[in-house]
């Protein structure tokens, strides 16, 4: 599989499914703010979510394509076009202690769904605007009413922002103390929580299903790359994330294995539309053939990343991955005559980007400066803790496959209703063919119906060229000696998958 390389370490391990009193420190490049499920969205926050928080129907991680599995549903069909209904786990204990049931369901969805709140905009403008409400019939039955029929129900209800938190928690405590102190249903319970610094997590005894198997996980932020190598090699962490190839050999040695994997998630530049001089469409044009994508991948990532064609993911799988499919292209000299064609006259375009946020985001926005001056631009950068949206003309962003499918990285992203079309806008499409396409990519119940919706999507976004894709990164895991597991491709890029059944603990671990 090209996304996946496992070090012969690794491979020839002997494995132990004794889960014994193991404990497990990670090492994180980044860390959240709160330990909401309706409001962490990011990559941030996946490795930690996944741990404490049910959905109602689960994917098996490691399908593709999806397959489901009863959650905190046992079961669930679909009683009219708009209508689902579930009927709950009897007996399940939340980790503050309560019995979860459809109040608490209704409570953690409908506060996304039906009162909109702000807080929670991200997780509802990816996944869930096509929800209507959720319905309470009874303790252990609820019924989810959408908008209009719904093709990716279950991959939507089965997203980690579908977490079913308490009620009762939430109503005792407040938003802002009851986020920093989550409650769940999942096989572990967060005991210590510092924001964007530690979170410390329990085996729990009382989960429903089957037991994690470690006692205790620590998920402690540790910005810089070197200093999680080192952390590793001093013991202080058996697991480290986020390590770029070029640190390959840094990170092999006796006792320590590593793992790469390139995510199905594109690095993305977001170009604004809505602020001078890239509300020029010609302008951003000019931008993305100036970009070359080829030489940030050989130059940063060690030729391991994956430069992009289109807006698709091989993940996709059949019908609706389009083999050939190149869109993408690096043109400096047409990039120039178009730069010329709109009147440009050297006024700078200015970028931001998260501080230490994505993996190389510094150096590849030095690469890209050179580039676009070569093309007559001048790109001022800008690392911010918060984005001036009312200023930038770029910000780095990224575009992971949230599932394995065109909606699982388009509908996430660049819908009508994220937070990049309600924010300025900076993204607000106006060929007049565009909405109609995409609602034929989104609802179509036809595979081929969706794939020719799709495909004719990608051409009208290039016409756009309201973004900029840079690359899919490779990254490596570095991990001590008796750890294992896969990638779990059924779920979002980062998410590490600890529970029962999905990581293996050696006897020599």
């Amino acid at each position: 599989m090209r996304k996946l390389l496992l070090s012969t370490a690794i491979l020839a391990l002997v494995m132990s499914a004794n889960a014994g009193a193991q404990e497990l420190r990670v090492g994180l490049s980044t860390h959240i703010t709160n330990m909401d499920p309706q409001d962490q969205t990011g990559n941030n926050g996946a490795p930690m979510l996944y741990q404490i928080y049910d959905t109602l129907i689960e994917r098996d991680s490691f399908s593709n394509p999806l397959r489901f599995k009863p959650g905190l549903a046992t079961e669930w069909k679909l009683v009219e076009p708009t209508v689902w209904e579930l009927k709950l786990r009897e007996n399940v204990k939340m980790h503050d202690g309560t019995t979860m049931d459809a109040d608490d369901v209704a409570f953690s969805l409908n506060r996304m769904i039906v009162e909109k709140d702000p807080e929670f905009a991200a997780a509802w403008g990816r996944w869930f605007y096509n929800f209507e409400k959720v319905e309470v019939v009874d303790p252990l039955t609820v019924r989810i009413h959408t908008l209009r029929a719904e093709p990716n129900f279950e991959t939507l209800i089965s997203a980690r922002s579908a977490g079913i938190t308490s009620k009762e928690h939430y109503e005792k405590l407040g938003f802002e103390d009851a986020a920093l102190s989550p409650v769940g249903t999942g096989p572990y319970k967060v005991t210590e929580f510092v924001p964007r610094d530690l979170a410390v997590m329990e085996r729990y005894d009382d989960y429903w299903g089957e037991k994690a198997p470690f006692e205790k996980i620590e998920f402690k932020h540790v910005e810089e790359v070197a200093s999680r190598v080192t952390g590793l090699f001093n013991g202080e962490f058996d697991l480290v994330t986020n390590i770029p190839p070029d640190q390959e050999s840094a990170v092999q040695a006796d006792g320590i294995n590593t793992m790469g994997v390139t995510w199905p998630m594109f690095h993305v530049w977001i170009i604004a539309q809505n602020t001078p001089p890239t509300d020029n469409p010609l302008v951003r044009k000019a931008l993305r053939l100036c970009t070359d994508r080829q030489a940030m991948v050989d130059g940063l990532w060690g030729g391991k990343a994956h430069v992009p064609l289109a807006h698709q993911f091989e993940e996709y799988g059949a019908p609706y991955f389009i083999e050939g499919l190149e869109l993408i292209k690096f043109d400096p000299e047409e990039g120039k005559r178009l730069l010329a064609e709109a009147g440009h006259n050297g006024e700078p375009v200015l970028a931001q980007f998260p501080r230490s946020y994505y993996l190389y985001g510094d150096l590849a926005a030095q690469v890209i400066q050179q580039q676009w001056a070569e093309c007559g631009v001048k790109l001022e950068l800008q690392e911010v803790d918060e984005i001036d949206y009312e200023r930038m003309n770029v910000r780095a962003w990224s575009n992971p496959m949230y599932y394995p499918d065109p909606m699982g990285a388009m509908d996430t992203h660049w819908s009508d209703k994220s937070w990049v079309s309600s924010r300025g806008p900076l993204w607000s499409p106006s060929h007049p063919e565009w909405k109609t396409t995409y609602e034929e990519a989104r609802y179509s119940t036809d595979p081929e119906v969706r794939k020719d919706a799709y495909r004719k999507l990608l051409d009208l976004a290039e016409i756009e060229s309201g973004w900029i894709l840079l690359y899919e990164p490779h990254e490596l895991y570095g991990m001590r000696d008796g750890l294992s597991f896969e990638i779990p491709v059924a779920q979002r890029p980062y998410v590490l998958p600890l529970r029962a059944g999905e990581v293996t603990i050696g006897e020599n671990y």
